[in-house]
């Protein structure tokens, strides 16, 4: 009888210690699943930096960190100072071994004079699919007349 007794004993313990271990691999799963979607909801504003006269093209970070294979949005404030017409904006960087070129198009506005507007861009996450460091060129162009250019570096990792 004692030998039925401590044979049952170790079966508990053993279905016991099973489920504590299943309830903690849940516990631990659920509580990673709400972290991971707080940090994604919680992000950083980009700084408003007007552009003016002296400094036309402004970026909110002197360097672009993109993600392989994910869609990348940035916003670029241009200043109207000899734009007429609508202004369109464009990223493009040169192509480069294994990496490929690299150009991002934005919708065109229109800027009246002596004022500034954010111009948004996105990089489509295809474009990138190789780990590569670059210097770019954002090129902003008038509808008859003048254009803005200013380099940016832009690492894909």
């Amino acid at each position: 009888m004692k030998k039925k007794a401590s044979l049952s004993l170790s079966i508990n313990a053993i279905v016991i210690l099973v489920l504590a271990i299943t309830m903690l691999g849940l516990g631990l799963g659920f509580t990673k699943g709400m972290f991971g979607k707080l940090s994604s909801k919680l992000s950083v504003p980009e700084p408003d930096i007007p552009a003016t006269a002296d400094d036309p093209i402004v970026l909110p970070v002197e360097q672009l960190t993109i993600t392989k294979n994910k869609d990348f949005i940035f916003s670029v404030n241009v200043y109207n100072d000899d734009f007429t017409g609508f202004v369109d904006g464009m990223l493009q960087c040169a192509a480069k071994a294994p990496a490929g070129e690299l150009t991002v198009s934005s919708a065109p506005q229109e800027i009246p004079p002596g004022e500034d507007k954010g111009f948004k861009f996105i990089i489509e996450g295809e474009q990138v699919t190789q780990s590569v460091t670059r210097i770019c060129t954002i090129t902003f162009t008038g509808a008859e007349a003048g254009s803005e250019t200013k380099q940016v570096v832009v690492a894909i990792r």
